[in-house]
């Protein structure tokens, strides 16, 4: 039997998180959270190349790559990028948002090449 679902953290915690957090929240009630959360997670992917490409371009250590992507982490989630939602399915555009984005091409996207 799986565990209960944890409860939503509240909304007025979740648009306070940091400056970005009211954007991602209209985001999701406009785009709906499946598409705004693959979207967020195609750029974090994408800053993640980015990282990568220029450690290993500079030579710089695994371990100070690893500092990298965890700080970058870090001032997504204050900045308010990584808000969990919870409130708006599908939001307004509904289903077609998610076909749009597998349509777009944008899962074929990369940062190095």
């Amino acid at each position: 039997r799986p565990p209960p679902p944890k409860p939503l953290e509240p909304m007025l915690d979740q648009i306070t998180t940091g400056i970005f957090a009211g954007a991602v929240f209209a985001g999701y009630a406009v785009l709906g959270e499946r598409l705004v959360d693959r979207l967020r997670g195609k750029g974090i992917g994408l800053h993640a190349e980015v990282i990568n490409s220029f450690c290993a371009r500079f030579a710089i250590p695994s371990r100070t790559r690893q500092g990298f992507i965890k700080t970058a982490k870090k001032t997504g989630h204050d900045l308010g990028f990584l808000i969990p939602g919870g409130y708006f399915g599908d939001g307004m555009v509904g289903p077609g948002g998610m076909e749009w984005y597998k349509n777009s091409g944008i899962e074929k996207w990369s940062a190095v090449n």
